[in-house]
């Protein structure tokens, strides 16, 4: 989907989906979105990604997934109060999954005009160790996509 242009030919995102993962940049990432959504008057959408499929048949992380799935619920809970203070509303998502993935299925589903994203400044070699989401998404990405730097 490319976004739509308005009448005097400025972009329009009618949704805006965010990627929030928890870390020191997410509140800038929560800020980027709220703003664009104020502007552009959007529908927000809030996505956290329990991260699964770490090794096949990895069994010993399966007892811990009701507890991570709580705390996940409540960062949730927390970045909605943020939002909220910012004077927007947030549709919120808990997904299981590769976050890289599950943010691009995610944005499909709810027809996202934009993504906006957090880039936590992994170093070279943790790069190539476990992969880089914002890089993913933006490699991948049918929408515009906005990486948050800290």
């Amino acid at each position: 989907m490319v976004p739509r242009a308005s009448s005097d030919g400025d972009l329009v995102f009618g949704k805006i989906l965010v990627a929030v993962d928890g870390s020191p940049i997410t509140r800038n990432v929560l800020a980027a979105a709220a703003d664009l959504t104020r502007h552009y008057g959007s529908e927000l959408h809030c996505i956290y990604i329990i991260e699964t499929g770490w090794s096949e048949g990895d069994t010993a992380r399966e007892p811990g997934i009701p507890e991570l799935e709580e705390e996940s619920r409540t960062m949730l809970k927390d970045f909605e109060t943020e939002i909220a203070r910012m004077g927007v509303q947030a549709i919120m998502h808990l997904k299981r999954g590769q976050p890289g993935e599950s943010i691009l299925a995610a944005a499909g589903d709810i027809g996202a005009d934009l993504i906006v994203i957090g880039s936590v400044g992994k170093s070279q070699i943790s790069r190539m160790l476990s992969g880089s989401v914002s890089t993913h998404v933006v490699s991948h990405s049918p929408v515009a996509t906005l990486v948050i730097r800290p």
